[in-house]
């Protein structure tokens, strides 16, 4: 299985995720978060992102051997209702299908859960973009069904949901032989 590690994201990130947001195929499933078209527009959105911890987190996503590979985050985080939104973004295409989306989703879960102390996590993202699907739902994310009335831009959208207990009841069965069954 894919391994990865989250560390928090730095302006000095900002070339490396402005060449994943260019490439027509990231770009293609990036939703309704419109990426920088230029270096300074991305380092802006980075600035952003770090100047309220309150309410969201970014993460450069690296892989086993070291590589940052994409980014991660939690947005909308509303501590008082224990609610964000999860989004991930494997920036490497020649990564795509090796588990490392569910392993990054996992990572963020872990922290959403155990550091922020969150009680339900959603995300929504493209409703054709399967691989991203399965991999919500390795993590143990649920559709969540949203109503006719929705604007006709987010009829091509899946909301999903996982809350702190099924989190727990998943990853204690995905748990490893030999791992705590207690998520640490």
């Amino acid at each position: 299985m894919a391994e990865v590690t989250l560390r928090p994201i730095r302006i000095s990130d900002a070339e490396k995720c402005l060449r994943w947001v260019s490439h027509p195929e990231v770009a293609r499933y990036l939703g309704l978060v419109q990426p920088g078209r230029t270096l300074e527009q991305e380092r802006s959105w980075i600035a952003s992102i770090l100047s309220d911890p309150q309410h969201q987190r970014a993460f450069v996503i690296t892989d086993e051997r070291d590589q940052d590979i994409g980014t991660g985050g939690l947005r909308a985080v509303d501590r008082d209702e224990g609610t964000a939104l999860l989004g991930i973004m494997i920036g490497e295409p020649v990564l795509w299908g090796r588990g490392y989306g569910t392993a990054a989703t996992k990572a963020l879960l872990r922290y959403a859960f155990e550091e922020l102390g969150l009680q339900e996590v959603r995300l929504s993202c493209h409703a054709e973009n399967r691989r991203a699907i399965r991999c919500y739902e390795k993590a143990g994310f649920e559709v969540r069904t949203r109503g006719q009335s929705q604007p006709e831009a987010h009829r091509n959208e899946v909301w999903m949901v996982i809350a702190r207990e099924r989190w727990r009841s998943v990853c204690c069965l995905n748990a490893a032989p030999g791992e705590t069954a207690e998520p640490t």
